[in-house]
């Protein structure tokens, strides 16, 4: 009850959620408050806040929860049935690519499976935030993660449009670029001012400058096709530009290839069956190679 309240932000759809009554939620929820010595809740007319010890309460009890719900995830899954929700990570820009490639045919084949995309590009701790896996760019592993290959390496190109070039010229060599606008990438608190290359096999970082920068991918690709100035992105996402020559790549010979995207859960979850079966399913969609149109949306069946 605490959780779902936290969730909702409100008795009132707590209890519509946990099919209670509001009083029943209320009487739970001062009894836990009783219990701890402190209040978990700001209450008001209008809304509900959790306090610090609701915060750090909240904290703790999450993971637990999910933990809890793992071990009774796995105890029924002895049974076979492959039901329940499942909550997914992943940076927005693959989420097209997810669609494209996974639905509808999952809920074809697994109905009783609720699946939670849920787009973040910051890091996070999937546990602590409540996911059963996480999708992320290069071999993530960490301790007590699992994580399995999903796509095939592909290389971080440099794009700009034709008339970008017409007018400035196209750059030779990495350093270069310093002569070059460029659109930067904001990641968390920093922008990645460096762009990674290999010249005469070893990585060389080179420094880039604006004077735009977003922490959107998707922007910053439309800032790029506007003319704004070249951007280094994962040649998969700008596929289908580059084939209609809305976007050109440039110093091919020197961008470097890195690993494609890994599927990563803790390793006590494997015996999950609703995340098995996702597991199974998504290498077996997402292992070819990449289309120009995996980012673009597909027609409608019928």
């Amino acid at each position: 009850m605490f959780l779902t309240v936290a969730e909702c932000r409100g008795f009132r759809a707590a209890a519509r959620q946990l099919g209670i009554t509001p009083s029943a939620v209320s009487q739970a929820i001062r009894s836990l408050e009783k219990r701890v010595g402190a209040p978990l809740f700001s209450r008001t007319t209008r809304s509900v806040s959790l306090t610090e010890a609701g915060e750090r309460l909240l904290a703790h009890t999450r993971p637990a929860v999910d933990m809890l719900s793992a071990g009774l995830d796995a105890a029924s899954g002895l049974g076979g049935e492959i039901t329940g929700r499942l909550r997914i990570n992943a940076p927005r820009p693959i989420l097209p690519l997810l669609a494209n490639r996974l639905l509808p045919d999952f809920f074809d084949a697994y109905p009783n499976v609720e699946l939670e995309l849920v787009g973040e590009d910051r890091p996070i701790d999937i546990v602590a935030e409540g996911f059963d896996a996480g999708i992320r760019l290069g071999n993530f592993v960490q301790i007590d993660m699992v994580a399995v290959w999903l796509t095939p390496p592909e290389r971080f190109v440099v794009v700009g449009t034709p008339a970008l070039f017409r007018k400035h010229g196209r750059p030779s060599s990495p350093s270069d670029l310093q002569n070059f606008r460029c659109i930067l990438l904001r990641q968390s608190v920093r922008a990645l001012d460096h762009w990674q290359f290999v010249v005469d096999g070893k990585r060389i970082m080179v420094g880039v400058e604006g004077p735009l920068v977003i922490n959107d991918i998707e922007t910053c690709v439309r800032s790029a096709l506007r003319g704004a100035g070249l951007f280094q992105v994962p040649h998969s996402l700008v596929m289908s530009y580059l084939e209609s020559g809305d976007l050109q790549a440039v110093l091919e010979p020197y961008c470097e290839e890195v690993p494609g995207l890994s599927l990563y859960y803790p390793s006590r979850n494997q015996s999950l069956p609703k995340l098995r079966a996702f597991v199974d399913f998504a290498t077996q969609r997402m292992r070819r190679a990449f289309k120009p149109d995996d980012y673009l949306p597909k027609p409608m069946a019928g």
